[in-house]
């Protein structure tokens, strides 16, 4: 617990590097991540209520924070679903919760990944937001090998209070955040 508590005072140390590398006048202009949302949707919760009932846990597990079941907006006939159908779960982290789980994903969770090269810098999107797939939840250690779900993945989206794409992949990189290494051409 003691490493995580510096690492969430670690943030005011990381804006002030973007600070002083974008030539920003104030502390406050710097970016800082405002939110994470995890979000996964379980198609085999379709067939099999378990399978929704498995993520909701394992996602809890992760974060310490009950999870808000999705359900379908529309009926669409190939995939068998209904409006109003309970098809998915997400959590929103904020504060320290969420620098809590990154701390956990970057130095605990991606480590476990098989064959792990980095993550790609073309995951932030249009908003400057950085988006990334997990395919397993089980690289997370908090998640009990007990619950049953086929390779239950999901979706982290952290968002941050800034638009601009080169200054959150800075700020990013300045916490530790495992980018691949660029290549030479």
């Amino acid at each position: 617990m003691l490493i995580i508590n510096n690492w969430w005072e670690k943030r005011n140390e990381t804006r002030g590097k973007v600070q002083a590398k974008f030539n920003q006048s104030s502390l406050f202009q710097a970016t800082t991540i405002d939110k994470i949302i995890l979000n996964s949707g379980v198609g085999q919760a379709i067939n099999d209520k378990k399978f929704l009932e498995s993520t909701i846990k394992a996602l809890q597990q992760i974060t310490g924070q009950k999870p808000k079941i999705t359900k379908a907006k529309d009926s669409i006939i190939t995939f068998k679903t209904r409006e109003g159908m309970e098809i998915g779960c997400m959590v929103t982290l904020r504060g320290k919760k969420a620098y809590e789980f990154l701390f956990q994903l970057i130095n605990i969770a991606l480590p476990r990944v098989g064959n792990f090269r980095g993550l790609s810098t073309k995951s932030f999107d249009h908003h400057g937001n950085y988006n990334l797939g997990v395919r397993d939840l089980n690289i997370f250690p908090t998640v009990a090998y007990d619950l049953t779900f086929r390779n239950q993945g999901c979706q982290v989206t952290i968002v941050f209070k800034s638009r601009s794409v080169e200054e959150n992949s800075y700020y990013l990189s300045s916490l530790g955040f495992p980018f691949q290494p660029k290549e030479k051409r």
